[in-house]
């Protein structure tokens, strides 16, 4: 593996995904992912992303397959390694990664990052209607998640579909930024 990428791979993953220091359960840090079957479709794409944190940044491409009873995403250095690989079947959720990947990174926290860019909102607010959490669509490019009436992340649509194009996640609560280029897998 490129070791070159690891260290800051590894310092951005752990400051991406540290619980802030707050006190409250870890209920109200993340909320239980959803299950696949809540997208309403079957999906698959390969992203690049690059996050940003402090001065730091980081590429990384991922691979993201959805269907009806599984959730897959697997995440490679530009330079071909595979770094983690994430699923979730609604129930029971695996993460298998490199010995080199922080034990800060967090499986529910990924895939809270993912759906609230890509899952459909109704599906989101459903899922947290009984809790503090709020998802709302300023204008149809633009997603809020709010706890407490508190601003925790934002993302951005380049266009109407977030699975084609460019979308942009911000959150504010943890300090980091992520920019998201989708295609189609073919």
């Amino acid at each position: 593996m490129n070791r070159a990428w690891l260290l800051p791979l590894a310092s951005l993953l752990a400051s991406c995904t540290a619980t802030p220091a707050r006190t409250g359960s870890p209920a109200t840090e993340s909320w239980q992912p959803l299950p696949p079957a809540t997208l309403g479709a079957v999906r698959g794409a390969n992203q690049r992303l690059r996050a940003a944190y402090g001065k730091q940044e980081i590429s990384l491409d991922c691979v993201v397959n959805v269907d009806a009873a599984h959730l897959t995403v697997i995440g490679l250095l530009p330079s071909g390694p595979r770094v983690f690989t994430v699923e979730y079947d609604g129930k029971h959720l695996s993460a298998d990664k490199s010995p080199n990947v922080p034990a800060a990174l967090q499986p529910e926290l990924l895939l809270n990052d993912l759906q609230l860019t890509f899952w459909p909102r109704e599906a989101l607010q459903a899922a947290l209607d009984k809790t503090s959490w709020r998802v709302t669509e300023p204008d149809p490019r633009t997603r809020r998640l709010t706890r407490d009436s508190k601003l925790i992340a934002e993302v951005h649509y380049a266009s109407a579909d977030p699975w084609t194009g460019r979308a942009w996640l911000v959150n504010f609560e943890r300090g980091y930024s992520i920019t998201i280029d989708s295609e189609p897998l073919q």
